[in-house]
């Protein structure tokens, strides 16, 4: 059964009882599908789709040849992290918000597009790929639980701010290219005098931009009637981005906040105007996950790990039935 270190048994006892009821979504367990399971974490029956996912990442991780008792390890030690993540996220009462939950769908639909028939050949369903992603949800919900705000191991909101400031930067853009494509499909570049034309109208619309005369969307509509078609986008950059051109962030860094200047590089052509956003704008928060990641690093992995003691049973006909599958139809 699950132990948290210092509980007495008979809370465990217990508090096992509520996650077999309250997880059987997260975890399939308590043989929800009425056949012989190849895992068991603590006495819970984890569902073989989940087993089988685990064992499948375990044998691209490690190769499909290795040794069988590496490959079963590996498969333990993801199951555990999976039971322990999903144990401590119920712990902590953590739900996933609607946005989260779309992420979640969104990631499973990525995956299942991908590898739809080989997962069906070795029993593995969207649901399934629902339970794992879900974990790696919460994961990501208890680094804020335990390093955000009220946490135990807080982490001061000027740290992250700071972090935030230096590692991203918020605007809005506008993008010309100074390259079309001819008759046959090639990428040419503009003309000079083209080119020149394009700056002009660039830098007449940071002006009037700056004045106050015309929003970025009106910017860009007013662009638009000259052919340059591009909508305004909001972005927030990281540093290390390569989606723009080298050396584009720090560039736009230079640019004052609600400031508007064009940008050239030697393909395009960008109206940008510089953001700021605040310790309660959604941009800041939507980035606090990934800035405490940079700041603990595999911190939340070892809060984890060290929440419980586990106590794993494989049913080895099982196992070595599911790997044969996969090295099966991994070998077609």
């Amino acid at each position: 059964m699950v132990v948290f270190k210092g509980i007495s048994k008979k809370i465990i006892s217990f508090f096992l009882v509520v996650i077999c009821v309250f997880s059987v979504t997260a975890l399939s367990g308590c043989n929800a599908f009425g056949k012989k399971s190849a895992v068991s974490i603590n006495g819970v029956e984890i569902s073989n789709d989940v087993f089988t996912y685990f064992l499948d990442k375990a044998t691209v991780d490690l190769g499909v040849d290795e040794a069988q008792k590496a490959i079963k390890e590996q498969t333990l030690a993801y199951i555990s992290t999976y039971f322990k993540t999903n144990s401590l996220a119920h712990a902590h009462g953590i739900e996933l918000t609607i946005a989260e939950k779309a992420a979640v769908s969104e990631k499973v639909n990525d995956n299942w597009l991908l590898y739809d028939q080989y997962y069906e050949r070795i029993g593995i369903t969207k649901e399934t790929l629902t339970k794992v992603f879900t974990a790696d949800a919460y994961r990501d919900r208890l680094l804020l639980a335990y390093y955000g705000t009220g946490g135990t191991k807080e982490i001061p909101l000027a740290r992250l701010y700071a972090a935030f400031r230096t590692n991203y930067i918020l605007f809005q853009a506008i993008t010309g290219y100074f390259t079309t494509t001819d008759a046959n499909g090639n990428t040419i570049r503009l003309p000079q005098n083209e080119i020149e034309s394009l700056l002009l109208r660039f830098q007449s619309m940071a002006d009037v931009v700056n004045s106050g005369e015309k929003t970025m969307d009106e910017a860009a509509d007013y662009l638009a009637e000259a052919g340059v078609q591009s909508a305004v986008q909001t972005v927030i950059l990281h540093k290390d981005d390569d989606s723009y051109p080298e050396g584009f962030f720090q560039k736009v860094q230079t640019i004052d906040t609600r400031y508007a200047a064009i940008i050239g590089t030697n393909d395009y052509l960008f109206l940008v105007l510089r953001a700021e956003a605040d310790v309660n704008s959604e941009f800041f928060n939507s980035k606090k996950i990934e800035i405490i990641k940079s700041i603990v690093g595999n911190g939340i992995d070892q809060i984890i790990e060290g929440a419980y003691e586990v106590d794993s049973n494989v049913s080895s006909p099982t196992f070595n039935s599911y790997l044969q599958l996969i090295k099966e139809v991994k070998g077609e």
